[in-house]
C-alpha cells in the first residue's frame, strides 16, 4: 500500500521526483534593431524564469561555495546585460 501511495504522490507532484536539476541553456536575447515589443516582453519572461530556475538550482545544488559564487556572478551579469538591452530598446523605440 505504501508503494501505491508513493507512486501516486510522484504522479501528482512530478517536480519532487526530479530533485535538484540544472536549468537548460540561457535564453538568447533578441536583436533590438529588429525586435518588436512582443518579442521583448517574451524575452523578459524567459530571462526572468531562467534566473529564478538558476537561483533555485544553486540553492539546492551540492556545488562548492566558490562555484556557487562564480555562477551567481555570471547570472547577475546575464540579468544586468538584459536590463541594459531593455533600456536600449526603450530608448531606441521612443516615439
Amino acid at each position: 500500500m505504501k508503494i501505491i501511495k508513493i507512486s501516486m504522490f510522484l504522479l501528482i507532484f512530478p517536480a519532487f521526483a526530479h530533485g535538484c536539476e540544472k536549468p537548460g541553456e540561457k535564453p538568447a536575447f533578441p536583436d533590438i534593431n529588429t525586435a518588436v515589443a512582443a518579442q521583448m516582453i517574451k524575452a523578459h519572461a524567459d530571462v526572468k524564469a531562467y534566473v529564478k530556475a538558476m537561483q533555485d538550482y544553486l540553492g539546492c545544488s551540492k556545488l562548492s561555495a566558490a562555484d556557487k559564487e562564480r555562477r551567481l556572478a555570471e547570472l547577475k551579469k546575464y540579468a544586468d546585460d538584459f536590463n541594459k538591452l531593455i533600456s536600449d530598446f526603450k530608448s531606441k523605440n521612443k516615439s
